[in-house]
């Protein structure tokens, strides 16, 4: 591919700079300048290469955006956001899990264990959950190989959120360096160890990125209209009434308000009086107006309906389920089953639930997938599913149909929806963590008031540390490092 740049000398090759010189001269932040925009005049799709001011900016830790990047849980904050990823996160974990082997559905004890009971301090719900949850979030989600059998195969899995991983790619792309870090100590673990789910992939391609990472002026509109709002109420916003003096204020010369402003003295009058009372005004004062806010525009409700559609979009929910309706668009024709079979098909499938599945299958023996049981999204109103039943019978035969209608009915065992979860095996469970914590007690290192005098609190917070929270005596905070 050609760009305009094809005609110059430099025809991919890099390109020397010159030695130090002092920026102070401008002959050679010129010169530096002309270099810089030769060695970025390839063509690269996969690169946005920043300009000469952008350059500088980066140089010095700015940036020419007038907005910041919201933290995820400013994000949060925002209902539509926070809907998204509860919508997201519980709805995953709601599911059941099958697992097949060479295309049948196993069933009963064939089910490898792992796939019913992953992680064995949690229930498959909280542990389906959690992974859902951090993908939505921070587009990615880590699991733990925390034991494995004789033969090699996991037995159970420990979700680890994200931000105690660190992953160094620089020596080698396809083995990476993974450290665990907890509590201010860390651990390189073995690749085969940790398994990674991403949403997409960063610049880098070490680590993952959803729509809080990549929709940052969406996100910060959303954050911000909504802080808005509130620190208009929180602060009053604009005065509610004006008062408008005949003459001109200055300072008062004499009186128990001698030196103050004669503006404040009057508007201190006006304040101190009772709410909802006739006032009485002389002919010093030229007008009394009155301002009643706008309800509409306070709460840049505008701003905020539009960020519902804008999170929908973000996260491939129809605007049905976050109470968003765009402009012209019906929902007529569409019950709630057309609108979840919707957003199962067109969003929450391929960007989480394929994902959760593919690593899952992943760590079973070759011949087993496992798979998210949708059809409870799929299910139709009881006339139109028991006419299938019917249509069934002359592919299955009479009886293996009566059998499909009974299972999924619920008048005989076999639907894995309302199967029971077997407990976690006593060799799954972990007996410690990688990471090795302290093994000495914590006392609090606070002070507290003891019959008048200032003395140390020493309170047991932990018999083993760190500790994390607030001491109960002193209220001295610990946080994490």
């Amino acid at each position: 591919m050609r760009s305009e740049w094809d005609d110059t000398p430099w025809q991919g090759m890099p390109v020397e700079l010159p030695v130090p010189v002092n920026l102070g001269n401008r002959t050679a932040i010129a010169r530096i300048a002309k270099q810089s925009r030769i060695a970025t005049r390839a063509i690269d799709s996969y690169t946005t290469y920043p300009d000469w001011d952008q350059s500088i900016l980066n140089a010095f830790g700015l940036t020419a955006r007038p907005w910041r990047f919201p933290s995820i849980n400013e994000a949060l904050g925002v209902p539509s956001i926070f809907r998204s990823v509860s919508l997201i996160a519980n709805t995953t974990g709601s599911l059941a899990m099958e697992a097949y082997r060479n295309g049948r559905l196993l069933t009963g004890t064939d089910v490898p264990r792992i796939v019913t009971r992953p992680d064995p301090f949690k229930t498959a719900q909280r542990f389906y959950r959690d992974t859902a949850y951090f993908l939505a979030t921070r587009g990615e989600a880590w699991w733990w190989v925390a034991k494995r059998d004789q033969d090699g195969l996991p037995m159970s899995l420990i979700v680890v959120p994200p931000w105690e991983i660190t992953v160094d790619a620089e020596q080698n792309r396809f083995q990476p360096v993974i450290t665990w870090n907890i509590a201010g100590r860390s651990k390189v673990m073995p690749n085969e160890d940790m398994r990674q789910i991403t949403l997409l992939p960063s610049q880098n391609g070490e680590r993952g990125v959803g729509p809080l990472q990549l929709c940052g002026a969406a996100v910060s509109v959303a954050v911000e209209s909504q802080e808005f709002a509130a620190n208009f109420y929180a602060e009053g916003g604009y005065p509610s009434i004006l008062i408008k003096a005949a003459g001109t204020l200055g300072t008062v010369m004499e009186g128990p308000h001698e030196g103050e402003e004669e503006a404040n003295v009057l508007r201190d009058q006006w304040m101190e009086k009772d709410h909802n009372t006739p006032r009485v005004v002389d002919e010093g004062i030229e007008s009394v107006e009155q301002f009643d806010p706008n309800a509409s525009g306070a709460q840049m409700l505008d701003a905020r309906i539009q960020n519902r559609g804008d999170v929908a979009n973000m996260y491939g929910i129809p605007g049905a389920l976050l109470e968003y309706s765009a402009p012209g668009s019906s929902l007529t024709y569409q019950n709630v089953r057309e609108v979840f079979q919707l957003w199962v098909k067109a969003g929450l499938s391929v960007q989480f639930l394929v994902p959760i599945e593919e690593e899952m299958s992943d760590l079973l023996p070759r011949s087993t997938s496992a798979h998210f049981n949708v059809d409870s999204f799929d299910r139709a109103d009881p006339k139109s599913r028991w006419e299938t039943y019917t249509l069934m019978v002359g592919v299955l035969g009479a009886e293996e149909a009566a059998q499909v209608a009974r299972q999924s009915e619920g008048f005989e065992a076999g639907d894995v929806e309302f199967m029971p979860v077997p407990p976690a095996p006593p060799a799954a469970f972990p007996t410690s963590l990688p990471v090795p914590r302290s093994a000495e007690a914590v006392r609090c290192s606070g002070k507290r008031v003891l019959r008048g005098a200032l003395r140390p609190c020493n309170k047991l917070l932990a018999e083993a540390g760190p500790f994390f929270g607030r001491c109960p005596r002193c209220g001295a905070v610990y946080e994490a490092a």
